[in-house]
């Protein structure tokens, strides 16, 4: 096994134990249908709850998704519009394989208020037991579509940003590139994907209320307006940034160091 695969999950935990708390934020405003205040999302519970479920979860997605964009586009040196295609099936594939334990991190988040002592284990018996082994990829449809659009806009923007800014300003591997190109690929890919990513965060923690994806995106339009699709945007932006930087500093570091 090339040593080199375990690099992208491993940056990947540190990257999300860094940006976590944004996340938590994120994810209480989304799911909540009136005004929640800072000091009422505080209330509810500790910023790294539901923390291990989410490191299990970018064990698996970061895997893959980084490893096959890489190989990929290694291997057929991708022009722009490849790129970005490319970006997005391996977020979209990599999700579909991950879709259950970023059910896990949603529902252990929702839950851990009025239940402190919940185990994962027992999360997963419970979904099993009520929905059966497709109960696991509940909200999988929005799931995906977000972390197709999330990885269209990252991967390809980081990649092209990043090609450009050396080939044209002459600048190499360090902070100054790193924060600009994850700036421009967390911009990018929280536009694209925010509204999936609300759409995600409401199917996962109560699906029963809405009769499919489409109910759900017409409900919430309906009785919220458009401006709730991007509801969470500014800290999701920032953890989306945050996150992409932590990640590929410590990736692109690691990888010279290994090379």
């Amino acid at each position: 096994m090339d040593n080199k695969l375990i690099l992208a999950p491993l940056s990947a935990c540190v990257s999300e134990f860094v940006t976590y708390p944004l996340d938590y934020i994120k994810t209480h405003i989304q799911i909540n249908k009136g005004k929640l205040s800072l000091s009422d999302i505080i209330k509810r519970g500790n910023f790294y709850d539901g923390l291990k479920p989410a490191l299990m979860r970018h064990c698996v997605y970061s895997l893959f998704r980084i490893n096959m964009y890489e190989k990929i586009n290694n291997e057929n040196k991708l022009n722009m519009s490849n790129k970005y295609l490319i970006g997005g099936l391996c977020g979209g594939a990599s999700q579909f394989i991950a879709s259950p334990l970023d059910l896990l991190k949603v529902q252990y988040i929702t839950k851990i208020k009025s239940n402190k002592n919940i185990k994962i284990h027992e999360m997963i018996r419970t979904i099993y037991k009520d929905k059966g082994l497709f109960g696991l990829w509940r909200g999988a449809t929005p799931n995906i579509a977000r972390a197709v659009l999330v990885n269209f806009g990252e991967l390809a923007t980081y990649d092209i940003v990043k090609t450009h800014l050396k080939n044209e300003f002459n600048m190499s591997n360090g902070i100054p590139i790193y924060i600009l190109s994850t700036i421009s690929s967390g911009y990018v890919s929280t536009l694209c994907c925010n509204p999936a990513d609300v759409i995600k965060s409401r199917m996962m923690k109560d699906k029963s209320i809405y009769n499919g994806v489409f109910d759900c995106i017409y409900t919430t339009y309906k009785k919220e307006g458009i401006i709730t699709f991007y509801k969470g945007f500014f800290p999701m932006w920032c953890r989306q940034t945050s996150w992409q930087f932590t990640f590929w500093i410590t990736y692109e570091n690691l990888k010279e160091f290994m090379d």
